[in-house]
């Protein structure tokens, strides 16, 4: 006993001196040596060093290029002629944080500006370069909006290319275009385009579940890679993706937002997922080259793209799947392995909050309904467990009595699971099917767009993000923010947090505790471990964290009752309430 006492002590000592050495040690050390490290690069001659990418301001860059306007119920911005290149896109309905004088989001910026992200679509001869350097001439039109498109003309070598761009009020961008052979003899051209990012994107989740960096859909199946996994094979060496297939499209996306060019479908192409190192920066990209088209003289030929910068709501890339025929669009939401699960959940999450007017509320009626589908399964497992509960008491005493003898002990344990009816694997398997169906919930939680600066009650103003108070700041009573410093971050404990430990600690209670002593103590610690874990996730999840658990909770309680065995938590419940233990019986 005292060994075992020992050995959990000093796992929970080892434990908090290896958290103590990350965040006051091994956290600051990082900072000191990468500022170090900045000093040293930024000291040095600089024939002797790279070329150091120092931004300019936004409204600089863009003022300094031709631009067309763009202006639409959901986009404002504008695009350069020069390279016909998308690099100042502003959505209008979503803002960065929930504050009132927060700005719109920014998902275009030109080159040369902080985390600058751009689109650009050219034609050029066959083994031409990217076409950034085509000049277009604008033909007819001042600025974009869905009631005026914008007609330009590109004179290039023995071609011409007339593009009329249009564009509807959601996110989506059209290109059409008439190409001519103005020369006397044959000639091959090449459609290319990409959606680039200079530098890692302003906002990352860095989460294993969420696609976020280059992305092609190539014959209706997905190329991806992510911006990590870019820089980490750069790093050795390798190369990004490049795959050839029927288009399809390529493009950038993170949780929320997709900037993608879209060649005309049915084409083969090439994808070309990668990371560049252009003028000091790092430039990672989805870009696409079309096969090339050969045109007799005096021959033309038309082609139609698209250019998409926006919102990854399901209901907005579906329309645009049915309405012009993008290939598979819809999976620029990164449903998963478990998308047969996800996506209808995720839709219906979307129709409750819709509904009831709250998504939060949403996400309670979901975790209901699921609840109530499982109710049979969920009920068979707890009287399973129930059932094993209840011959603890004899299963004691024949340890007591056969412990010396493991076969004799064995023997007599299935008779008595044989006698009582009892079936140790009946409370398990029950939890599988369950798994798969709350992990798609999970998924669907995180992905879902309209969770985004979703409000619940009370100060939970933003589902998708950290609670805003915590015990560091007195739960909003001191005026700073629940995380006063980023060492602190574990023990930043909001009440939703709080209370996911506390329902996992009481849920804990009503099943059988392991044989072992040691592991049995381990395993108390584990609400305490895991509510610490859960505490950095968003609030929505918490939220459907802790309503599962309080519905599991009541659910396990009342089957565990309906066979009269005692637990841990009947004791509590006669300390809180005062009753005598045959009136809870009776109950």
């Amino acid at each position: 006993m005292n060994e075992q006492k020992r050995f959990v002590l000093a796992m929970v000592l080892s434990g908090l001196i290896m958290a103590g050495y990350y965040f006051f040690f091994a956290i600051p050390a990082q900072k000191q040596a990468e500022r170090i490290a900045a000093e040293q690069a930024t000291s040095q001659p600089k024939a002797e060093v790279e070329q150091v990418f120092e931004p300019k301001p936004r409204s600089e860059l863009i003022a300094a290029n031709r631009r067309i306007k763009i202006d639409t119920p959901s986009l404002h911005g504008s695009f350069q002629t020069t390279g016909m290149r998308f690099d100042d896109m502003e959505l209008k309905n979503y803002k960065k944080t929930v504050k009132k004088d927060s700005p719109d989001v920014t998902l275009l910026s030109p080159d040369g500006a902080d985390h600058g992200a751009e689109i650009f679509d050219n034609w050029t001869r066959q083994g031409g370069g990217s076409g950034l350097e085509t000049d277009w001439a604008v033909v007819n039109g001042n600025i974009l909006t869905p009631d005026s498109p914008i007609e330009l003309r590109y004179d290039g070598d023995g071609f011409t290319v007339k593009r009329k761009i249009s564009v509807d009020d959601k996110f989506l961008i059209t290109l059409e275009d008439t190409l001519t052979n103005t020369s006397d003899h044959e000639l091959s051209l090449v459609h290319k385009g990409a959606s680039r990012q200079y530098g890692m994107p302003e906002e990352l989740t860095n989460l294993y579940i969420i696609q976020e960096g280059p992305i092609a859909i190539l014959d209706g199946v997905t190329q991806k890679i992510k911006y990590r996994s870019l820089a980490s094979r750069k790093k050795k060496g390798k190369g990004g993706i490049s795959e050839k297939g029927t288009a399809g499209w390529v493009g950038l996306t993170d949780r929320y937002w997709l900037t993608a060019v879209i060649p005309q479908q049915g084409e083969t192409i090439q994808a070309d997922l990668r990371l560049q190192r252009i003028d000091g920066q790092d430039v990672y990209e989805a870009a696409y080259t079309q096969d090339p088209m050969t045109l007799s003289a005096g021959k033309t030929v038309t082609s139609k793209g698209f250019i998409f910068v926006g919102a990854k709501q399901h209901s907005v890339l579906k329309n645009y799947m049915d309405t012009q025929g993008i290939a598979r669009l819809d999976l620029a939401v990164d449903y998963g392995r478990l998308g047969i699960l996800a996506k209808p959940m995720s839709w219906a999450l979307t129709r409750l909050g819709a509904l009831t007017g709250n998504f939060g509320v949403g996400i309670l009626l979901l975790v209901l309904i699921v609840k109530i589908f499982l109710f049979p399964l969920n009920n068979k497992a707890y009287a399973s467990m129930a059932k094993m509960r209840a011959v603890q008491p004899k299963l004691k005493k024949l340890q007591a009595r056969y412990g010396d003898d493991r076969v004799k002990l064995q023997q007599e344990t299935m008779a008595l699971y044989k006698k009582e009816g009892v079936n140790p694997v009946a409370g398990c398997l029950p939890m599988i099917p369950q798994m798969f169906v709350f992990l798609a919930l999970y998924k669907s939680l995180f992905i879902t767009m309209e969770m985004r600066h979703a409000p619940f009650f009370g100060y939970l103003n933003d589902l998708s993000a950290r609670e805003p108070i915590s015990i560091l700041n007195g739960f909003g009573l001191f005026p700073w923010d629940s995380i006063p410093t980023p060492a602190l971050a574990a023990l930043a404990l909001g009440p939703l947090a709080l209370l996911y430990g506390l329902t996992m600690a009481m849920m804990q209670t009503l099943n059988t505790p392991p044989a072992d002593k040691t592991q049995a103590r381990i395993m108390q610690f584990m609400p305490l471990f895991f509510m610490f874990i859960m505490a950095r996730f968003a609030s929505g999840l918490l939220l459907y964290w802790v309503w599962n658990n309080t519905l599991t909770l009541v659910q396990q309680y009342y089957i565990t009752r309906k066979f009269k065995v005692d637990t841990p938590l009947d004791g509590f419940l006669k300390k809180l309430f005062g009753k005598s233990k045959k009136s809870a019986d009776k109950e």
